[in-house]
């Protein structure tokens, strides 16, 4: 039973990692009004609520007699952070991680590019100060901290208003792509000279370099996800379990 005072975001948020990863909606339908109510103690109005907000996020649609018909995920309001969450946390198919991939790829150069022509200089120490904390950190959640901090520093001194509308929704993007790379301290230490190849460039004002370096990093970060993808893959032909990541410390 459900147990927040928000209980209606609370049912959202279970019902749609529920839907992305599959435990729900085998059969194309979620489940019944009266079986939501049952499962989860909670009043038929909260069900109702909840099931109009996946509605409208996209993950289902409700007709007359037939119930609420899951969707599928390309009609998702993937943008939305929240929905981009739920999927990022999922199973990922060989073609999310592609498009994942290729939204970093649209996005982060440009991003690097305006910020080298328009980030102020407290903006330019910000990107230098979380490249410091990314080299200084000991354990890889503190790295990931460091390295969310990085990229949306330079989304926001790209100074492009619609740019820095999509950091929630590029914050789940890069979470999916972290949890996917991150699996070896190597690559985790190695990342960190491309990364400072994109700070310099942009604290030097040069915008050709910095999209140069961004697309640079971007090429070893889908290298390392393709890399870990087949091995992973891989494991799970020969029947064992996928590379789960290693210790938190780093060396």
């Amino acid at each position: 039973m459900i147990k927040l005072a928000n209980t209606h975001a609370r049912l959202v948020d279970t019902l749609g990692r529920m839907i992305a990863n599959g435990e729900i909606g085998k059969d194309g339908l979620l489940p019944r009004e009266d079986d939501l109510v049952e499962q989860f103690g909670l009043s038929r109005t909260v069900v109702r609520e909840a099931t109009k907000t996946l509605q409208a996020l996209g993950l289902v649609v409700t007709r007359p007699r037939i119930g609420s018909r899951i969707q599928p995920v390309a009609r998702w309001r993937l943008l939305d952070p929240q929905v981009m969450q739920w999927v990022t946390r999922s199973v990922l198919t060989p073609g999310f991680i592609r498009d994942l991939l290729d939204l970093r790829a649209m996005i982060e150069p440009s991003a690097a590019a305006f910020a080298a022509e328009r980030a102020t200089a407290e903006q330019r120490q910000e990107i230098a100060a979380a490249l410091d904390a990314m080299s200084a950190a000991s354990t890889k959640a503190s790295h990931v901290r460091a390295d969310f901090a990085f990229h949306e520093a330079i989304l926001r001194a790209s100074h492009n208003a619609l740019l820095m509308q999509l950091a929630p929704a590029l914050h789940a993007v890069l979470e999916g792509s972290f949890r996917l790379s991150m699996h070896d301290k190597a690559r985790i230490r190695a990342s960190i000279s491309v990364h400072r190849e994109v700070a310099e460039a942009i604290i030097a004002g040069d915008s050709a370099a910095a999209q140069q370096a961004m697309n640079g990093l971007l090429q070893v970060a889908r290298r390392d996800i393709e890399q870990q993808t087949e091995q992973d893959s891989r494991r799970k032909r020969a029947g064992r379990p996928a590379g789960a990541a290693s210790a938190d410390q780093l060396p």
